[in-house]
């Protein structure tokens, strides 16, 4: 029953997140954490999940890519990743415990739902130009990723003041998402002994899930306008951020 109930979830998410470029991943990852006992161990999972959803979208909207802004994106979410494990190598030896699996992070949500209300509604928009800009995009991706699961939200007001079409937006958000869960996985085997091999069971029919559910949402996509979309787009950030700041 578990299974079933995270298959039809993975579905549904993953033609949400092509629908409207993110969502899905965090509320998979809302479900994943009721589901499964321990919370190391759901955004592990998550990020198998999302690599294949990330992966599937960015194929289907390969013609839509900017290779200058995943190049830029690439580069600093290698930079956060190697960060995020040296922040987690200290962390282990100040807490005195074998893995990392024995820390909590919880109390980082609630600063990152501030800081998309933050980008969204109070800073200032600038000239900057995309190559230049998702340098920063990506280190904040790579070093948060392993902390929260789910950095979707986290990026997505950068991809949306960027002058980017919905397909775009779709498109290149995945392509970033994927790089990052790529470099956080190495992280969860080394520093939290995960074994993804021993969890096939369980990933094998979540992945073929977000395959179908992501070419299901490629095709609703085509019905909304792009202003509905950027207001959809908005909205759903809005109301992820007001999630997390309550979410302790």
């Amino acid at each position: 029953m578990e299974i079933l109930i995270l298959v039809i979830s993975a579905f549904i998410t993953s033609a949400i997140s092509a629908v409207i470029g993110m969502g899905g991943g965090i509320i998979l990852l809302g479900i994943m954490a009721i589901v499964l006992p321990d919370g190391y161990l759901v955004i592990a999972l998550h990020g198998i999940i999302q690599l294949i959803s990330n992966s599937t979208r960015t194929f289907i909207f390969k013609n839509h890519i900017k290779k200058e802004l995943i190049k830029q994106f690439s580069f600093g979410a290698l930079f956060g990743a190697i960060l995020s494990g040296l922040i987690i190598f200290l962390l282990i030896n100040f807490y005195e415990v074998q893995s990392a699996k024995d820390i909590k992070f919880d109390f980082l949500k609630p600063l990152i739902g501030l800081f998309i209300i933050w980008y969204l509604f109070f800073k200032k928009n600038n000239k900057e130009i995309i190559s230049k800009s998702f340098v920063k995009v990506g280190v904040i991706s790579g070093l948060a990723s392993v902390f929260i699961g789910a950095t979707g939200p986290l990026i997505a007001p950068f991809f949306l003041k960027s002058k980017l079409t919905k397909q775009n937006i779709i498109a290149n958000k995945a392509a970033c998402q994927m790089v990052t869960h790529c470099t956080k996985i190495p992280l969860f085997m080394f520093f939290f002994d995960v074994n993804y091999f021993n969890e096939y069971k369980l990933l094998i029919p979540l992945m073929f899930s977000v395959l179908i559910g992501t070419k299901f949402g490629k095709y609703l996509l085509a019905m909304i306008p792009e202003k509905l979309f950027k207001k959809i787009f908005k909205l759903t950030l809005f109301i992820i951020a007001i999630k997390l700041i309550i979410s302790i």
